[in-house]
C-alpha cells in the first residue's frame, strides 16, 4: 500500500514481507510442543488410573458390618 506523496515520489506503509498463507499454519518446533504437551498429560492421566487400579479395594470380611 503506498501513499501519495508529491512528485513520483511513493511512501511504502506496509512492506510486503514473507507471510503465512494462512493464519492457522503452525511452525514445525509449536507443532512440536503441542505433541510433547499432549504426550505429558497422557502420561500423567495413565499414571493417575494406573495408581487407581493397581490393587482393587479389599473387600469386607462377611458378618463384618460398620455400623455409624
Amino acid at each position: 500500500m503506498c501513499l501519495y506523496c508529491r512528485g513520483d515520489e511513493t511512501t511504502q506503509v506496509n512492506p510486503e514481507g514473507p507471510k503465512l498463507h494462512h493464519p492457522s499454519d503452525v511452525t514445525r518446533r509449536q507443532s512440536t510442543a503441542k505433541r510433547v504437551q499432549r504426550m505429558q498429560i497422557v502420561m500423567k492421566q495413565k499414571r493417575k488410573l494406573n495408581k487407581r487400579f493397581a490393587r482393587p479395594a479389599p473387600l469386607p470380611e462377611p458378618g463384618i458390618l460398620w455400623t455409624s
